[in-house]
């Protein structure tokens, strides 16, 4: 992977770039006036990291463009600001002070919200296999800020960790969260899922295990919920019940009560 900058980089930029590479094990390049596809004949590598003076992008050589954004977490936070509820955080039953683990970050949208539903007190993991997008999630929460300020410290709240969830779980006490939540890459795909179509060049996307339930259930006081397409068959495979106030939705959720 190559890591590079936005056009006439300032020295703070090219400290960021030079720290990512670092993090990253990618090739730190000159960007000079070079366009992405040039970089990619001169160095022979299609995946390209860019940092601008605002934000990461990755760019995949399939064509796929991947940076952080709040997504749908923010929208969820400004809703639940007027009273509204949310349904994943009915469902699981979340409240302030709560330890939560989020096995599979993503973008990491639900992690916000359950970041702003545990609150100050609360605690929120959350776990990226992928190394791409756990360092976007990583620069992208500690420096996106939104119009709503606890929306922003919410985002600021999330420890991401770069880590495979199986093996997480496996070195955690018994009953040491509150709550474990799934949420991986759908076995059939949602196809107008403009938000989730480009992570799927960079994210692990191996069926969930029986294995990582079983050491869920163990690692979770209250409950583990699973994230899925309405017409999967996740939820009888892994023994999770589906839940019935998100049947009419393309997402369900499935919960496994303890």
């Amino acid at each position: 992977m190559l890591i590079t900058t936005s056009y006439a980089p300032s020295d703070q930029l090219k400290a960021t770039v030079k720290r990512l590479s670092g993090m990253l094990d990618g090739k730190l390049v000159l960007r000079r006036q070079y366009s992405l596809p040039k970089l990619r004949a001169i160095y022979g590598d299609s995946d390209i990291l860019v940092a601008n003076e605002k934000e990461l992008r990755y760019y995949a050589g399939d064509g796929s463009e991947v940076y952080f954004h709040p997504s749908n977490g923010y929208v969820r936070i400004k809703r639940m600001r007027k009273g509204e509820s949310d349904l994943l955080i009915d469902i699981s039953g979340v409240s302030p002070g709560d330890k939560v683990l989020d096995c599979t970050a993503g973008l990491a949208a639900d992690s916000i919200v359950f970041a702003y539903a545990v609150g100050p007190e609360g605690e929120v993991t959350a776990l990226e296999s992928s190394p791409v997008l756990a360092c976007l999630l990583k620069e992208g929460l500690s420096a996106y800020t939104t119009e709503i300020q606890d929306a922003t410290i919410a985002m600021r709240a999330v420890n991401v960790v770069e880590a495979d969830h199986l093996a997480f779980l496996r070195s955690q006490p018994d009953r040491s969260f509150d709550i474990v939540y799934f949420d991986p890459m759908f076995r059939k795909p949602i196809q107008d899922s403009s938000s989730m179509s480009p992570i799927r060049a960079v994210a692990d996307m191996r069926a969930l295990s029986a294995e990582a339930v079983a050491e869920a259930k163990r690692v979770a006081r209250r409950c583990v919920i699973l994230k899925e397409h309405r017409d999967s068959g996740e939820f009888e495979r892994l023994g999770f019940a589906r839940n019935e106030r998100s049947q009419a939705a393309k997402t369900v959720y499935g919960v496994i009560e303890l």
